[in-house]
């Protein structure tokens, strides 16, 4: 697909994860069988913007990029832009564009349609609570912060910072 086609490095790792973390638990599903995104959301209209943050960076997986679907009935000369704050661009985005970004990054939201017209979107998207499942030795960071030495949890936090920064280089 167009993640394959772009970014084949940040590909292969979430086929992985997909793959260890579905391997590990043979009951789970991703919403689509043949898709490496663990998750699809559907906004259904109304102000959006993904402005959160805060917290601690390696917390945000740059490897978990998402597809951006625009659907809906708008002109896209009226409204329905798309804003990408930290890189101060506003493109126009008409119903059907897709657009890949890495959404732990960056930070964007639309502008408004008119009253009298409809802007939903679809968000193809692989958060890294797998990632952090997969790092913890199958565990939650909660079973891992209850089962392991702060000696053992230090570790896995320069680990964590140390992927982060390797995840970067995963920009074409």
């Amino acid at each position: 697909g167009l993640l394959a086609m772009y970014c084949a490095l940040a590909y292969s790792t979430l086929q992985m994860q997909r793959s260890s973390f579905l391997f590990i638990n043979s009951g789970a599903q991703y919403p689509c069988p043949a898709s490496i995104f663990s998750a699809i959301t559907v906004e259904l209209g109304g102000p959006h913007c993904r402005t959160d943050h805060r917290g601690i960076p390696w917390q945000y997986d740059p490897a978990s990029w998402a597809i951006l679907t625009a659907i809906g009935n708008y002109r896209p000369m009226n409204g329905g832009h798309i804003v990408f704050w930290d890189l101060g661009l506003v493109i126009q985005f008409p119903p059907g564009s897709s657009i890949l970004i890495p959404p732990g990054l960056i930070r964007y939201s639309f502008v408004k349609v008119p009253a009298h017209h409809s802007r939903y979107s679809i968000l193809q998207w692989a958060g890294a609570g797998i990632q952090r499942f997969l790092d913890n030795d199958d565990r939650t960071d909660l079973q891992f912060a209850l089962s392991t030495t702060k000696k053992e949890h230090e570790a896995r936090e320069g680990r964590r910072r140390r992927d982060h920064l390797a995840s970067i280089g995963m920009f074409p």
